[in-house]
């Protein structure tokens, strides 16, 4: 607010009253009706008014030149418009074009979602067929160890007998050999001893 306290409003009044009354309108005259307010701030409340009130009247077209000037303005909306149409027209086909686009990469990725659920489905059952291969496989597996080890029971029970039976054979041998020399040497004493008187008839002969 400027010291004086003279307002705009103030200063536009004077200034519109003076100039109505057909009086120069300046600053100094302006104090002098508003009896008060510094020189700088009148000044520049009234620069605002004459700004506001002098601006220059609208110039009047002649008929022809208005009537070509709305004649102009009226084929240039025009023009703009259909402009406006055509580029809506363009926005509404590419629009559709990419929607179009969109529809077929939606189709083409539920047909690859449907492909991959296929192989999924496919790839779960060649797990569970070879779930159910390697199940018998251990199995099979399982008894192959069972009767790999029952052979091997076997084939070391089998190997105790062998071992037992040579046990044998040998002492069957070492008592041979004892029986044969033992067989030799009874007929050594015999052969030794002198032959003995013939041993007698128990029955005589018969006579003719």
């Amino acid at each position: 607010m400027s010291r004086s306290g003279i307002t705009p409003e103030q200063v536009f009044a004077v200034a519109s009253d003076l100039r109505d009354r057909g009086q120069t309108v300046t600053v100094q005259a302006v104090r002098q009706a508003l009896g008060a307010g510094s020189f700088t701030t009148v000044a520049q409340h009234l620069r605002a008014w004459r700004a506001h009130t002098e601006a220059p009247p609208p110039i009047a077209l002649p008929p022809v030149i208005a009537a070509a000037a709305t004649q102009a303005l009226t084929a240039m909306w025009t023009a703009a418009c259909t402009l406006a149409r055509q580029e809506i027209d363009a926005v509404r086909a590419q629009a559709a074009a990419q929607a179009q686009a969109a529809q077929a990469a939606i189709q083409e990725a539920l047909q690859e979602v449907a492909r991959l659920e296929a192989c999924v489905r496919e790839a779960e059952a060649t797990l569970r067929d070879q779930a159910s291969a390697i199940e018998q496989w251990r199995t099979q597996g399982a008894a192959c160890e069972a009767a790999q080890a029952a052979c091997h029971a076997t084939i070391t029970e089998r190997d105790a007998r062998i071992a037992e039976l040579k046990t044998d054979l040998v002492d069957a041998h070492e008592r041979h050999a004892q029986k044969s020399a033992e067989c030799g040497r009874l007929l050594g004493v015999l052969a030794a001893q002198p032959p003995g008187p013939a041993p007698s008839s128990p029955h005589p002969a018969p006579t003719s």
